[in-house]
């Protein structure tokens, strides 16, 4: 299946062309976040902490069939102006199934990165899904929190700064973090396969967040600097899985 990608970025777009992007990126929402509201998605699209928002679109046959919407926030953490990478995405029920939302946000990633070489540059998500967070956590040792390794403090200031973002976070455990998310539709079937995964990462999310179904999400955060970047993307294109 050939799935061609668009990137925009939403904060450089003039107002008429934003309302028109604004319609369609809603419509898909509806579509594959069925319980998401208007007020969501447009205190996601319109935050004035953004410095950019890159949408990377992704189509088949003229079709617009996915979205990850990208925001890259400026914070200011101990006096430090810090960058944080959030990503918001989802693909129609028939076109999931591969890491593309995550291969698209390391590139995001990497170019502000390079832009932006002295700056602290951090990604923070909440995961809806046992498969997902396997998916990230088994790429990258520094993707937090995980099994076996304690969070580094500077990730837990990370967490504790963005949980203020959230209404309704709970803390169940030290640097965990879950909060309220808008659950993809899915049928009862495939949240039957979400969890008969036998390995330690999908064992851990299902420990934290066993009402992911209801609608709960794991806050995660990784530092992303050029080795942590590069040691994903290595794995990435090695099919290398860590612990």
């Amino acid at each position: 299946m050939k799935i061609k990608e668009s990137v925009i970025d939403f904060v450089q777009l003039a107002q008429e062309e934003q309302h028109l992007q604004f319609q369609k990126i809603w419509a898909l929402e509806q579509l594959i976040f069925p319980t998401s509201t208007l007020e969501q998605l447009y205190s996601c699209l319109y935050d004035s902490t953004a410095v950019s928002i890159p949408i990377v679109q992704y189509f088949h046959r003229g079709k617009l069939v996915g979205q990850n919407i990208i925001s890259i926030l400026k914070l200011e953490l101990n006096g430090q102006a810090i960058f944080i990478i959030s990503s918001r995405a989802g693909f129609l029920t028939e076109y999931r199934g591969r890491s593309r939302s995550l291969n698209s946000a390391i590139l995001v990633a990497l170019n502000y990165r390079m832009r932006n070489p002295f700056t602290p540059l951090w990604f923070v998500t909440t995961l809806m899904q046992p498969k997902i967070y396997t998916l990230f956590t088994s790429r990258s040792v520094n993707f937090f929190p995980r099994a076996g390794r304690k969070m580094p403090k500077a990730h837990a200031d990370i967490l504790n700064l963005m949980q203020s973002r959230h209404s309704g976070a709970e803390v169940r455990g030290e640097n965990i973090i879950v909060h309220p998310c808008n659950m993809p539709k899915v049928t009862p079937e495939q949240l039957v396969r979400l969890r008969n995964r036998a390995n330690s990462h999908n064992q851990f999310f299902l420990q934290h967040v066993p009402d992911y179904f209801d609608g709960k999400g794991l806050m995660c955060v990784c530092r992303l600097d050029f080795s942590t970047i590069c040691e994903t993307i290595f794995n990435l294109a090695a099919d290398r899985k860590v612990k």
